[in-house]
């Protein structure tokens, strides 16, 4: 359902653009740090908004990759956690299940009498 109101607001997000940019069409001045230039003022509004578009997406890149380097790293304590929990039940003589690669092994150790 988040995902739908973000397609609807999205669509009225870049019609509210469009309807601006085409209602703005005089020609403007841009002044770069060089040189200027005279264009059409929907030029500069569109191209705006694809610079910062643009932005938004390198910047959700690098967030989606810091979240995923997260993720492994958790994923990767969680399987050594599991596997020292299983080495301590079989330690205490109960029943446990190691996951080894694809393969799941149960093993059944049981104290020996002491002499």
């Amino acid at each position: 359902m988040k995902n739908q109101w973000q397609v609807i607001l999205g669509i009225l997000l870049v019609l509210f653009i469009a309807i601006f940019a085409v209602i703005n069409v005089d020609s403007v001045q841009v002044n770069f740090l060089f040189a200027k230039a005279e264009w059409p003022l929907v030029l500069v509004i569109l191209g705006s908004v694809l610079i910062g578009c643009l932005i938004i997406f390198f910047l959700n890149i690098s967030k989606v990759r810091s979240g995923n380097k997260q993720i492994k790293h958790l994923k990767e304590e969680n399987t050594e956690l599991s596997r020292k929990l299983a080495a301590a039940e079989a330690m205490h003589g109960k029943k446990s299940t190691i996951d080894v690669g694809d393969k799941k092994e149960t093993k059944e150790e049981t104290k020996k009498p002491t002499l």
